[in-house]
């Protein structure tokens, strides 16, 4: 069951960036059976994957030159109303701007932001409404989490760029996690990382695995590199955290069946 929607501040599509795109395209098909993935010829700049879940445009898998130092990533889109005023926005909250605006026909206008510690997002103003799944299922872009050195900042900076509200929480271990909100709807989490941690600020991926810890064993096989195994937030959600064959880190998340109902 699908629903159509305006959703500025919301996810909407996520794009995977990969040196190895047929390694990465061979992985999640295997792993996401339910992902339909269609070609689109770019020319020179090779072929973009376009990834489709129960017949909505979800995200993409984008050929990255190995020669331009990139490193496999997932990144997100951000529905804007207006992509050149939200850029103006970062830049006056202290962040960057590394790809500003580009109008794509039939897509929409996009740009590539940072926050003030780095982590990286895109900004999206489609051209035309799209879709969104009404409720959970495999396969799908499900959640995002954003790992960060400084926790306030990144509040105010989201609070300010996307007009998201914040709810404060706490994990398990008591550190501090932030609730962002667009509107009643819960759409990020922002929690501090690691002291231990040995990557840069970074936003982390969630895809939906109703059956979490067989897929998770599925990834193992297919290659991926564990960090964290599939455990459980009481009364929340179960979820796990692994490396593709490429590089690029994601999450699954399976939500218990009260929340569920929720």
């Amino acid at each position: 069951m699908e629903e159509r929607r305006d959703r500025p501040g919301r996810f909407v599509f996520h794009d995977l960036m990969t040196c190895d795109s047929d390694r990465s395209v061979n992985f999640y098909r295997s792993l996401f059976p339910e992902w339909d993935i269609q070609d689109v010829d770019l020319g020179e700049a090779g072929t973009y994957h376009v990834i489709c879940v129960g017949g909505i445009k979800c995200g993409g898998i984008v050929p990255v030159d190995p020669s331009s130092g990139v490193t496999a990533h997932w990144i997100g889109y951000v529905e804007v109303t207006n992509c050149d005023a939200a850029t103006d926005c970062v830049v006056a909250e202290g962040g960057k701007v590394p790809v500003p605006t580009i109008d794509v026909p039939g897509i929409g206008k996009f740009a590539v932001i940072m926050d003030r510690q780095n982590a990286m997002l895109k900004a999206l103003q489609p051209a035309a409404p799209g879709e969104l799944p009404s409720e959970p299922a495999s396969g799908q872009f499900y959640w995002n989490e954003l790992l960060t050195t400084d926790v306030p900042s990144a509040r105010s900076f989201y609070q300010s760029v996307f007009g998201w509200s914040a709810i404060e929480q706490f994990a398990q271990a008591k550190d501090e996690h932030i609730l962002m909100r667009s509107g009643d709807e819960d759409v990020a989490g922002v929690m501090p990382m690691s002291p231990e941690a040995d990557h840069p600020p970074a936003w982390l991926t969630f895809l939906y695995a109703e059956d979490i810890d067989d897929r998770f064993k599925l990834a193992e096989s297919l290659g991926a590199q564990t960090i964290i195994a599939p455990r459980d937030i009481p009364n929340a959600y179960r979820f796990s955290v692994q490396v593709d064959p490429a590089g690029a880190v994601f999450a699954m998340m399976q939500l218990f069946a009260d929340e569920l109902v929720d």
